[in-house]
């Protein structure tokens, strides 16, 4: 399959160094179509992408984490309504649940948290560590008491959050690994569930993507749906971002730090649908997020500039 080379629909001007997050959302209190991203200038900026401007900043952020009132009056946002200190080492990724009762952290200790948002209290520490550090967490969709982690110890959990116990452990190491997969270690480094709950995704540092589809209580552990998507990079995956198709179906975005972008169908025998290169304003790929605009999908992407001191975001239309 040919790679294409994009070139960005627009660079969003902002931060003054490496962008490391980006999320998305249609509909929100502040409008249609807004983009988050975050950076180690320690702001974060919210975006609406109708115009392409600037709609709120929070500036001064330092390691704890924050809860700020975005449906404010004010542009910039300064002082925070809670912050939590319940990890004791650095946070690598943070999630919300669908109802937004429960926050989950990922931290260098490999400790995954649980907290309270309505009671602003540790609701549940996990029992049981990832032997390194943990690099994401996502709380899976329609799944009440079910939060997933990754880790460079190699490891997929599926937590019960509600016991703060592992209900299973995924060795995300191939049983046949190639030549590039031996050399490269399948660290996990980012977590990924898709918009409706089948499909847990893990991006690996042997440049695959491991897919799982966990049993429901009525089916038995071997009803496990297992993928390993391969050959749609050449580098280690550190960036994933579920969309639901034209026809209902599910699509899953990967992206590389070296700019390869590749598009999957993860329902097909052959489950990649497009690949792209991204071009050379973008020196490293720190994350992205896939999004629909005008019946069109576009991807958001955070990274790091050519110099390795800057940061960009730029908006690329997957055509």
């Amino acid at each position: 399959m040919s790679i294409k080379t994009i070139e960005p629909l627009v660079e969003l001007k902002g931060h003054k160094a490496p962008v490391l997050a980006v999320e998305y959302v249609k509909n929100s209190p502040l409008g249609e179509h807004i983009l988050a991203s975050g950076s180690e200038d320690n702001s974060c900026l919210l975006w609406d992408l109708s115009t392409q401007t600037i709609i709120k900043e929070i500036n001064n952020l330092s390691d704890p984490v924050y809860v700020y009132d975005l449906k404010s009056d004010a542009k910039v946002l300064t002082k925070p309504l809670q912050s939590y200190e319940f990890s004791n080492d650095e946070i690598n990724s943070i999630d919300v649940n669908e109802n937004n009762k429960f926050l989950a952290t990922a931290d260098d200790d490999g400790v995954v948290n649980v907290i309270d948002l309505t009671s602003h209290k540790l609701y549940k520490k996990a029992s049981k560590k990832h032997n390194s550090i943990c690099m994401s967490v996502k709380f899976r969709v329609k799944k009440s008491w079910e939060v997933w982690s990754g880790g460079m110890d190699s490891k997929l959990y599926e937590w019960d959050f509600s016991r703060g116990l592992p209900t299973n452990i995924y060795d995300m190491k191939a049983k046949e690994p190639s030549a590039a997969q031996m050399f490269n270690p399948p660290f996990v480094y980012k977590v990924a569930t898709s918009p409706d709950g089948e499909w847990i995704a893990a991006s690996l540092g042997d440049s695959t993507i491991q897919l799982l589809s966990p049993p429901n209580k009525k089916q038995k552990k071997f009803d496990l749906k297992e993928v390993r998507l391969e050959d749609g990079h050449n580098s280690m995956v550190n960036c994933l971002s579920f969309l639901t198709g034209a026809d209902k179906e599910t699509i899953l975005i990967s992206g590389a730090a070296n700019g390869r972008v590749t598009v999957w169908n993860p329902s097909l025998e052959t489950p990649i649908q497009d690949m792209f290169k991204i071009d050379g304003s973008i020196g490293k790929v720190n994350n992205l997020k896939a999004y629909h605009f005008n019946d069109t999908m576009h991807i958001a992407v955070a990274g790091t500039g050519k110099t390795g001191d800057s940061g960009v975001l730029s908006i690329y239309k997957l055509q």
